[in-house]
């Protein structure tokens, strides 16, 4: 009978423990915001995503102050705060916003004006994130001085001269905090926000060797993470092609319903282009590649272009828009294709440039550079004959 009781007992128990434990893997978070420009009655927004939720939450501002608590699991979450603007209406829109890092322990933000310009102290990761943005000041700065294209009004779209001008100063803005950033990570090789940076900067097809080198020199408790685990992966899939192999050959349907193969263009060097219709960059680099198609179309040189699009049509009303002659095809299975998996494209736009053989000898191309090297090529076969 006693030992019968026991039993229950120490089931009991493991039961409690069972169900307890996992709240003490969790931590809970405390925002405390003041500004002497942040008034009364106004609104802060706070979002992030959790376990795969997203979470909006929102605090009146009282005393030049505002609060926010919550609960999040052990491994620090980015979030954004927002006055007066919630992000579900229009981020791109957002004037006055802040990141941060949400994990255990009193986050204080302090602004003399505006949220911009706030900063962030109080716990380790953000302490760290407030380093970085310090070293990214005068980059930040230069960028808000440049205006977006895609904010210019309709008079000021038909200066083409100054649109080019002002993506490719954004562009050349956007590597060189690339560079700062990975520098960054490659000093604080332990901090969450390193392998954050990392994990971003992977995303772009140019900087994507240059941040699996950093990624490699981060600490091992940091390569336990899952984020990790993720980052390394879309490394993997990023070296499925190198320059140097091969391109894995394939066929596919062109917008005529035409069956197209790879291998169709062997002899000649091929610009092998991914893009899709909602992807505004891709469609931003297409007035280039026309440009390069008409200029060396007559020298041995195609391009084919493969969409990621699940659409029809939108896909083929992009086409027409753009003014794309080339060949164009598309399975419409966007990132569950055969294609866009074999070749490990994660991010658009991608392409690969194949010699006559179908050896890749470039990838990820754009602007001048793409220009440059099919100079280069095309030149250097003429020489040959």
């Amino acid at each position: 009978m006693i030992f019968k009781r026991a039993v229950k007992i120490l089931a009991i128990i493991f039961v409690f423990i069972t169900i307890v434990t996992p709240l003490f893997s969790q931590r809970k978070f405390d925002i405390q915001g003041t500004g002497k420009q942040i008034l009364d009655g106004e609104i802060i927004y706070l979002s992030y995503r959790n376990e795969g939720r997203y979470i909006l939450d929102s605090t009146f501002v009282k005393n030049n102050s505002f609060k926010f608590e919550g609960i999040i699991e052990n491994i620090p979450i980015r979030a954004s705060l927002y006055r007066n603007q919630n992000s579900t209406h229009n981020y791109d829109f957002i004037y006055d916003r802040l990141s941060l890092y949400l994990e255990e322990g009193i986050i204080s933000v302090q602004s003399m004006d505006s949220l911009n310009n706030a900063r962030i102290s109080g716990t380790a990761v953000n302490n760290t994130f407030q380093l970085l943005q310090e070293r990214l000041a005068l980059l930040e700065k230069e960028r808000l001085s440049i205006k977006d294209p895609d904010y210019f009004s309709e008079e000021e779209r038909k200066d083409t001269a100054l649109v080019n001008k002002n993506r490719s100063l954004l562009e050349a803005n956007y590597y060189k905090q690339c560079d700062v950033q990975l520098a960054f990570a490659k000093e604080f090789s332990n901090s969450y926000v390193s392998l954050d940076l990392v994990n971003n900067i992977a995303r772009n097809n140019k900087y994507n060797h240059l941040a699996e080198e950093v990624f490699n020199l981060l600490s091992d408790s940091l390569l336990q993470l899952p984020k990790a685990a993720v980052t390394k992966e879309f490394f993997l899939n990023k070296n499925k092609v190198r320059i140097g192999s091969i391109a894995p050959e394939f066929e596919m349907n062109d917008r005529f319903g035409r069956n197209i193969k790879l291998s169709n263009y062997r002899g000649k060097y091929l610009l092998l282009d991914f893009w899709a219709s909602w992807c505004l960059p891709c469609r931003q680099e297409h007035p280039n590649l026309i440009a390069v198609y008409d200029d060396f179309k007559g020298a041995n040189f195609d391009i084919l272009s493969v969409s990621i699009d699940s659409k029809k049509d939108k896909w083929l009303n992009a086409i027409i828009e753009d003014g794309l002659i080339w060949s164009q095809i598309s399975d419409l299975k966007a990132s569950n294709g055969e294609v866009y998996q074999k070749y490990g494209i994660g991010t658009i736009p991608c392409n690969f440039l194949l010699d006559p053989h179908g050896k890749v000898i470039a990838k990820d191309l754009k602007g001048q550079d793409l220009t440059d090297k099919i100079k280069e090529v095309v030149n250097m076969q003429a020489n040959m004959y």
